[in-house]
């Protein structure tokens, strides 16, 4: 249950608004103007879709065949591969910040600072080689030469928004990562599980908040998940939780990635594809920042450091880089990537199942194991759950089926 602390404590999310859960409001006319919203406006929605729907429209019905719809399919099972990941993730981190360390515990500013450094690196450079290749290409100065004035200004408010949203988002994700680590010092594991589980709840909370329906089934779903969650980790938690301080900031923790989650969904739905790995990367880098400085505020010195960190094994490197190369950076850009397609309550019912997977690795690696029939009831509550997530997006993208089938069709 100590491994299987819940997902937000090994990794980021992202979060956004969207379609709303059984079907976007009968407000929402962006499926047929195909114009979408500002920034973070309730009638954005899938980019995709829009320009699909608005090409469908211009043709004043030369064409009865439906657009073809976002791969909803393939970003499931983006984030089930990223609920695996963040799993062991779990491990990771229990390892490298707690006395079970191969070298010696590791503060969370350094081990931050380290990984979402690794991460923006890594990202930043697959960036640049993929631009670099385009242009040996010659495909980069074609559309630089082909290029109108409106285009340029849209390329402008785009960067913008990547700047700006990824700016939020890093507030956001470095906050919930704080609170959660010092709350962490003064709660138990699996009470801080328990509360960190409560994310679940506030995402749908927010989507509420901001004009969408969540029907009953989804609502049923959380349920289930949290009912799992508790029966995994065990009744103790109850008990342990709300008891301190350490849990009030477990539960700000559990909003504060709720909010980035919500607010990720949104922003990645206005942006074209391609600026999704520039947007992860900007947020990377500004956690990696606020890391930095928090290093600073807590006394640390470069030659500190250095001294600290050249003592490290080679295993203990490999864990640091596998957090950055995987867990961090391919997993939030997979994130940012399938919220552009699945509603952010949705995912956070799929991503139900990483205490599953994290007890599985922790099992695996530090032969830890959940035992008794609580946990395996706890267990099929959450498997349960995460089914009941996947299809709730797939019922969301079968209803924006029959929106572009209508809006294709319409003179």
């Amino acid at each position: 249950a100590a491994a299987a602390s819940c997902r937000w404590s090994g990794a980021g999310g992202s979060a956004g608004g969207g379609n709303s859960i059984g079907g976007a409001s009968e407000s929402d006319t962006s499926f047929v103007s195909g114009k979408p919203g500002p920034l973070g406006s309730p009638g954005s929605h899938h980019p995709g879709v829009l320009s699909h729907a608005s090409a469908s429209t211009s043709s004043l019905g030369a064409s009865t065949e439906p657009p073809e719809l976002p791969p909803i399919g393939g970003s499931i099972f983006l984030l089930n591969v990223v609920t695996l990941l963040f799993g062991t993730n779990q491990v990771l981190i229990k390892t490298l910040e707690s006395d079970d360390a191969v070298a010696s515990a590791m503060d969370y500013n350094l081990c931050m600072s380290l990984r979402f450094g690794i991460a923006t690196i890594a990202l930043g450079s697959a960036i640049l080689g993929g631009k670099a290749w385009q242009m040996a290409q010659g495909s980069a100065s074609t559309e630089v030469e082909d290029r109108q004035v409106d285009t340029k200004e849209e390329d402008d408010r785009v960067n913008a928004s990547v700047v700006t949203g990824g700016a939020e988002l890093s507030v956001w994700l470095y906050v919930g990562f704080l609170a959660q680590a010092i709350g962490l010092q003064y709660t138990t594991a699996s009470a801080g599980a328990l509360l960190g589980s409560l994310t679940v709840v506030v995402v749908p909370l927010l989507s509420l908040a901001d004009g969408r329906r969540v029907d009953i089934r989804t609502w049923a779903s959380v349920g289930c998940a949290m009912l799992g969650t508790l029966l995994f980790v065990g009744p103790e938690a109850v008990s342990g939780a709300l008891s301190g301080v350490g849990d009030g900031l477990e539960l700000l923790s559990a909003f504060f990635f709720a909010v980035q989650m919500w607010r990720c969904e949104k922003i990645a739905r206005n942006l074209p594809e391609d600026k999704i790995a520039e947007l992860t990367c900007f947020q990377l880098g500004m956690v990696t920042l606020f890391s930095c400085a928090g290093l600073a505020s807590q006394g640390w010195s470069f030659d500190a450091l250095y001294t600290l960190m050249s003592g490290w094994p080679v295993g203990q490197w490999e864990q640091v880089a596998v957090m950055g190369l995987v867990t961090t950076a391919f997993c939030l850009w997979a994130e940012a990537r399938a919220l552009r397609d699945v509603d952010a309550p949705s995912a956070a019912l799929i991503y139900a199942c990483e205490p599953l997977w994290g007890a599985g690795f922790a099992w695996l690696w530090r032969g830890e194991a959940p035992s008794g029939t609580l946990a395996i009831c706890g267990g099929l509550c959450l498997v349960l759950a995460s089914g009941m997530g996947a299809l709730a997006s797939q019922r969301i993208g079968t209803d924006d089926e029959g929106k572009l089938e209508a809006a294709s069709m319409s003179p």
